[in-house]
């Protein structure tokens, strides 16, 4: 097994000859601190999450964009993840590191020290669970400090039909439902047209933990007829696909809808802002 520095210094003479724009991108697998060979099929076969996770590997990633790294948080051997720190000062930037705690997460460095000294970082929390799937924190409801969609949406909220999430109050059950969603919301975009139209107008939670702890401020909003901004910073899980950490702002108003029925409609735009939860 060739060791991970040769490949890695070879890589850069290739970027310093000024050919990177041109470059196709290429994966390293590195496994216990060495760089290792896996064959396309076995990827094909058992998946690239899986070798991160059940073979402990890391995923070094070169191409014209720079350099991503990843990992499983809690399975990744450390000898590789120490490996990468020694030698990311020879790899393209910028530098993206994206790594499982729950959900995968994305951090972004220009720098390679900072990617390092962030790899070292998390090389010490790779025991941390965390008990929440989403995380809402109130901003001060300030039209000046939103995004252009969430300042339309504060002044004209009822004509962005394609933006808006609407979610009707069910007295009954106490509960918010999903009665229909834009086909340019984010959540249409991150979850799909089929979905959202599947679960709209059904007296049902897809995701429990989630929907709970994103929907657990409607209700203070519908009683006090009063918007509310927010910064949300939860998993979702796209249909066949991975779970991601996605962060976004949102803007919640209070709705009266035309058959009389109450409840509220989100407006949401992603935030380059990510919360540092570990």
């Amino acid at each position: 097994m060739a060791n991970i520095g040769l490949a890695l210094n070879l890589f850069s003479l290739v970027s310093a000859g000024g050919d990177l724009q041109k470059m196709q991108s290429a994966q390293l697998w590195i496994s216990d601190g060495k760089l290792v060979e896996i064959d396309s099929a076995v990827i094909e076969r058992r998946g690239v999450d899986a070798l991160m996770r059940e073979d402990r590997l890391v995923l070094i990633t070169i191409n014209s964009q720079g350099t991503s790294v990843h990992w499983h948080l809690q399975s990744a051997s450390w000898s590789s993840l120490y490996s990468v720190i020694s030698h990311l000062r020879v790899c393209p930037p910028p530098f993206q590191l994206n790594f499982f705690v729950e959900a995968w997460a994305s951090e972004r460095f220009v720098r390679a020290k900072d990617a390092a000294r962030r790899i070292d970082e998390l090389i010490g929390k790779s025991d941390v669970r965390l008990s929440r799937k989403a995380y809402v924190y109130e901003r001060e409801l300030d039209k000046g400090a939103m995004p252009q969609l969430l300042q339309l949406a504060f002044d004209e909220h009822v004509a962005l039909t394609d933006h808006r999430v609407d979610t009707v109050f069910h007295e009954d059950s106490n509960m918010f439902y999903l009665e229909r969603a834009g086909e340019n919301s984010l959540l249409s975009r991150i979850m799909g047209e089929h979905w959202t139209s599947e679960f709209a107008g059904r007296e049902e939670i897809p995701d429990t933990d989630f929907d709970y702890e994103v929907m657990s401020h409607y209700e203070k909003v519908l009683s006090a007829d009063v918007p509310r901004f927010d910064h949300v910073f939860a998993t979702i899980t796209p249909p066949g696909g991975a779970p991601i950490w996605a962060s976004y702002l949102r803007l919640i108003v209070p709705s009266q809808f035309e058959d009389g029925r109450v409840g509220v409609s989100s407006f949401c735009q992603t935030s380059p802002s990510t919360p540092k939860l570990i």
